[in-house]
């Protein structure tokens, strides 16, 4: 699902990623590890199109996106699901309108993203909030709304930037529980940490990097 192949991307002289090699494949939820400043968010933005590649390929989903036109990165990123450490909910809108937000900018019917809205509260188990507003929540459920949001598409691809950053032990493993129940229906999932005491138990296989090159 996710090839980097010997991928350089430098947004200042001494920061970002370097030579990375790596593959992840579809349905895996892979742990993406190291402290800050290592180079995990760009290893997002690179995937994410935010930032340019300077030399190797990234191939997504059999694709190679390395050198995609710039009016088809839109369409390229409603397969890619985002969630954030800060959640990034937008605080004046419900609960609700939070989450159908990707289906609202595509122009779906009103049945369809209801319908969605429903299916998508049972994967994030959250219930009885939608017309609520963010700060009205528990930081564990603003996540799951962040959750919500980043599902309501369908995407192939889930990509979380230090998901479990803001949240106390227990919550942060119920989120992690989500993100590995999202992988085994389907998803590929590439979580960013630096809280490998929070991961070391999970059977699953995690990328290290330090000073934006792959260590294990």
């Amino acid at each position: 699902m996710i090839e980097f192949n010997n991928i350089t991307a430098v947004y200042s002289e001494e920061s970002g990623i370097f030579n990375l090699d790596f593959h992840v494949n579809k349905s895996e939820l892979i742990f993406l590890m190291g402290p800050t400043g290592s180079g995990k968010s760009t290893v997002l933005n690179v995937i994410n199109k935010k930032i340019k590649i300077n030399s190797g390929s990234l191939i997504i989903d059999g694709k190679d996106v390395t050198k995609i036109k710039r009016r088809k990165i839109p369409y390229y990123r409603r397969k890619i699901g985002m969630i954030f450490q800060d959640y990034k909910l937008i605080s004046d809108r419900t609960i609700f309108e939070n989450i159908s937000l990707p289906l609202q900018l595509v122009g779906a019917a009103k049945k369809d993203i209801l319908y969605s809205v429903d299916q998508v509260l049972d994967k994030v188990s959250l219930r009885g909030v939608l017309d609520s507003f963010p700060d009205e929540l528990s930081g564990g459920e603003q996540q799951r709304v962040s959750i919500a949001r980043a599902l309501i598409n369908n995407p192939l691809l889930v990509l979380a930037d230090e998901p479990t950053g803001n949240l106390d032990h227990n919550i942060a493993d119920e989120i992690i529980d989500i993100l590995e129940n999202i992988s085994n229906e389907g998803s590929t999932v590439l979580m960013s940490t630096h809280n490998y005491p929070l991961i070391k138990n999970r059977d699953k296989r995690f990328i290290e990097l330090d000073n934006g090159r792959k260590i294990s």
